[in-house]
């Protein structure tokens, strides 16, 4: 039987659900990126498409050299932080991605509901869906951390290197996960290895809340 250990706790394989999380992010991201390079167009500009994100909530870093923007889900009850200058786009269920216009940067969010999970089981079965997904190779973990949300809730995050088997490159990425309940709330970002986007990354990560806490 393959079992998992995460948290101290030594988890079932069989018994955990598979999701497809990893499938439905890193991979996702590497096609569209690479579309997108090859089309010449970069990232669309959805201005005016109904994302709600709070156009006037614009703020400094503290170098002055970036602006970050709120996006608010107030039916999935979460809001994130984002750079000023990259596009959302709505993921069902409850979700949505957010994309650098120059470069192959992005961000996403996914809600899972009905949920029977604890914290580190969540995490694992993430981790397993990256470690099986065909286009991620030689996976290398660099950290693995809580963090205390705004709200007031604790989140873990990782953080890994990898070979993108689509593009031959080597990108990173850094994930947050946040149980309520029985909602769990998965916030990723990922980057090509050559953006250094480690900073910008935390902070994504790190802005992330649960409303209404």
């Amino acid at each position: 039987m393959n079992n998992h250990e995460s948290g101290g706790e030594m988890i079932d394989m069989a018994e955990r659900p598979d999701n497809g999380r990893a499938g439905r992010t890193v991979a996702t991201r590497a096609t569209r990126a690479n579309a997108a390079q090859r089309s010449g167009n970069g990232r669309p500009d959805n201005s005016g498409d109904g994302i709600d994100s709070d156009g006037g909530a614009d703020e400094d870093e503290s170098d002055g050299q970036l602006t970050f923007r709120t996006h608010t889900d107030d039916e999935y009850g979460y809001r994130v932080t984002y750079p000023a200058d990259w596009t959302v786009e709505p993921e069902a269920p409850g979700g949505a991605s957010f994309g650098a216009r120059v470069g192959s940067a992005g961000a996403v969010v996914y809600v899972d509901e009905d949920l029977n999970l604890t914290l580190g089981e969540y995490v694992a079965a993430f981790v397993d869906d990256l470690a099986a997904d065909g286009h991620v190779q030689a996976l290398e973990a660099l950290d693995r951390r809580d963090i205390a949300l705004e709200s007031g809730e604790t989140g873990r995050a990782v953080e890994y290197a990898y070979r993108n088997g689509m593009c031959d490159e080597y990108w990173q990425l850094a994930y947050l996960f946040v149980l309520d309940g029985t909602t769990g709330y998965t916030l990723g970002v990922d980057w090509n290895d050559d953006d250094r986007l480690e900073a910008v990354a935390a902070q994504i990560i790190e802005s992330f809340a649960l409303k209404g806490t």
